[in-house]
């Protein structure tokens, strides 16, 4: 296990936030990143305007709200706003982290470089058991809800993968793990200890990713618990990142195989 909390801020000036504070800090965060993405939206498209024209802006402006309406998650536009979506969501907690922590804002979202022993067989266990609890899992949605083969496709544009591959396997691991074994995990088992900010992070990682039937967020709710024990076996929410990120990929990838 990685050093108590108490130890690991106790010569910091600027420790991580109460329950209370966390979750203020949570909405400015959400606040901070629309305004980021507003203004990014509107960087783009002042950009296309001065290099294409008015018209232009107005027509990609029009395909981009379409494909939205059509519930066409995996077509270019949606998957490009996801993008600016995570950028802008990951810039505006480390922008909240770094004038929260100073010069420690790195310990207080867990960036630090990972302690990963290569002898360390339960660390090694906790990884196998992720993956095959991923893998496993994923069959058992297939089987007993066959729609859910559809909640993640890939593109057959080539422009659409790229920005999948990018959204799902970089970006999405980046920021979420930022957020929930970061920012979160690390503010709670301040304060409460490892099992009840594994627990509590892993419930609010769960929320995030709900959908109608409530199922995929069934099965995400273990992942997050796993994804808490890498990060805190290795002192680092950069373990959880490269897991989640190849947890991602393997999805990214059964999806292609399961669509040729």
């Amino acid at each position: 296990m990685d050093a108590p909390a108490s130890s690991e801020f106790a010569d910091a000036t600027r420790r991580p936030y109460g329950p209370i504070g966390l979750a203020l800090s949570l909405i400015a965060a959400i606040i901070l990143a629309l305004l980021l993405m507003g203004a990014a939206a509107g960087a783009g498209a002042l950009a296309v305007i001065i290099s294409q024209g008015a018209p232009a802006a107005r027509a990609l402006a029009g395909h981009a709200v379409a494909a939205l309406q059509a519930g066409n998650e995996f077509a270019v536009a949606p998957l490009s706003l996801g993008l600016v979506f995570y950028v802008a969501a990951l810039a505006a907690l480390l922008i909240i982290a770094r004038w929260r922590g100073g010069g420690d804002w790195r310990a207080l979202i867990a960036w630090q470089a990972p302690t990963w022993p290569v002898r360390d067989k339960l660390l090694w266990g906790i990884a196998a058991l992720g993956l095959v609890y991923g893998l496993a899992s994923s069959a058992a949605l297939s089987y007993f809800y066959p729609k859910s083969d559809t909640w993640l496709l890939l593109p057959r544009d080539h422009f659409a993968a790229a920005l999948l591959f990018v959204v799902a396997v970089v970006m999405a691991p980046l920021a979420e793990e930022t957020y929930f074994r970061g920012w979160i995990f690390t503010s709670l088992r301040f304060r409460w200890g490892v099992w009840p900010a594994a627990i509590v992070s892993a419930l609010l990682f769960a929320l995030a990713h709900y959908e109608s039937t409530h199922l995929y967020a069934l099965a995400v709710f273990p992942l997050g618990l796993i994804l808490a024990a890498l990060r805190t076996r290795t002192g680092s929410a950069r373990t959880s990142m490269m897991f989640h990120a190849a947890n991602n990929l393997i999805a990214v990838l059964s999806a292609g195989i399961g669509g040729t």
